[in-house]
């Protein structure tokens, strides 16, 4: 389902971004690929997941740090080398499949190998009924979120010039990478917040959260702040062929960011367990910003996706996320 959805929007995306360029193939192979890589990836995330959910986040993160780090040096190689677009995909590539596969090594080192003799494959319809409502929940939930973000962008493509919209898309990457690295604090207990909650430990599980959303949220504006000086500094530095958005767009893209950043921490907290909350919401916010952006077009440039992507999003939600996660935190009888 994921790449089916990918190739839908990268043959939107691309198509208008490849007009008039001679060497389309290059291009959609090189997707190909990534989606390929990507298919894999999300097949065995199943081990990831299993190792964060018996609390080894920091082993697991530890060595996907390790591999990132791998897939950037062996890119960097491949490209001094004199290596293409699509050698660059395939080596970068290869560093993050060999990755994923490593967690399942990893899965069987821990807890003296018991996960050894887990049953590959099955169906249990008791472990079903529990997961599938929260599931269906959070993926529409998650498509309201990034999918506000996702679908401007690739809509964008219709209405900027390439060098515009080039410069965006990598705004959006360099943003999604600082808040990955920026959730660390709050992703890594998240096995220990889910203990607590069902151990009806509020006290403890509130100043955990608050501790944590704290350091999140500092290191995400942290990361915006330094990205505002160090992005350009390095493009430039490269001889980069575009030029990163301008710093107040960056600043806004970025403060717009930090404030949903917070209501999704607030919503985590009813998502510990197993609550959903505004799931809809969420995903109309995401239809109302791709409706908008194809009614105002590239009426204000780069600040059009900006806008469209992130305040249709900030005013449904509002205060709600707060209130909710403040009540929870509340009940000293919640479980």
């Amino acid at each position: 389902l994921n790449v089916l959805i990918a190739l839908g929007m990268g043959w939107f995306g691309l198509s208008n971004l490849l007009q008039g360029y001679e060497a389309k193939g290059v291009i959609w192979l090189a997707f190909a690929l990534m989606q390929g890589s990507s298919l894999l990836s999300f097949t065995f995330q199943r081990y990831s997941v299993a190792l964060q959910g018996m609390n080894y986040v920091a082993l697991s993160n530890r060595w996907g740090i390790i591999f990132s780090l791998l897939s950037i040096a062996a890119g960097s190689l491949a490209l001094w080398l004199g290596g293409g677009l699509v050698t660059l995909v395939l080596v970068m590539q290869f560093f993050g499949v060999v990755g994923v596969f490593l967690n399942r090594f990893l899965l069987h080192a821990v807890e003296e190998g018991r996960v050894l003799h887990f049953r590959q494959y099955g169906f249990d319809r008791e472990v079903f009924g529990w997961a599938w409502e929260p599931t269906w929940k959070g993926f529409i939930g998650q498509f309201g979120l990034n999918g506000s973000l996702q679908l401007t962008a690739v809509i964008y493509t219709a209405y900027g010039s390439k060098l515009e919209v080039a410069s965006f898309l990598f705004a959006i990457r360099m943003l999604q990478t600082i808040t990955q690295i920026a959730q660390a604090p709050f992703g890594s207990v998240q096995p220990l917040m889910a203990r607590l909650m069902a151990a009806g430990d509020i006290e403890a599980l509130g100043k955990l959260i608050r501790q944590r959303m704290g350091y999140t949220l500092a290191l995400t504006a942290a990361g915006v702040v330094f990205g505002s000086v160090a992005i350009p500094f390095l493009l430039q530095f490269m001889g980069a062929k575009i030029d990163f958005i301008p710093v107040d767009a960056w600043l806004l893209l970025g403060g717009l960011t930090l404030l949903l950043r917070f209501d999704v921490l607030c919503c985590s907290v009813s998502a510990i367990g197993n609550e959903m909350v505004y799931y809809w919401d969420m995903a109309a916010a995401a239809v109302i910003s791709a409706g908008v952006l194809l009614l105002l077009g590239n009426a204000w440039g780069i600040y059009t996706p900006i806008i469209t992507s992130t305040i249709p999003l900030v005013l449904i939600l509002n205060f709600r996320p707060i209130r909710k996660a403040r009540s929870i935190l509340k009940s000293e009888s919640h479980v």
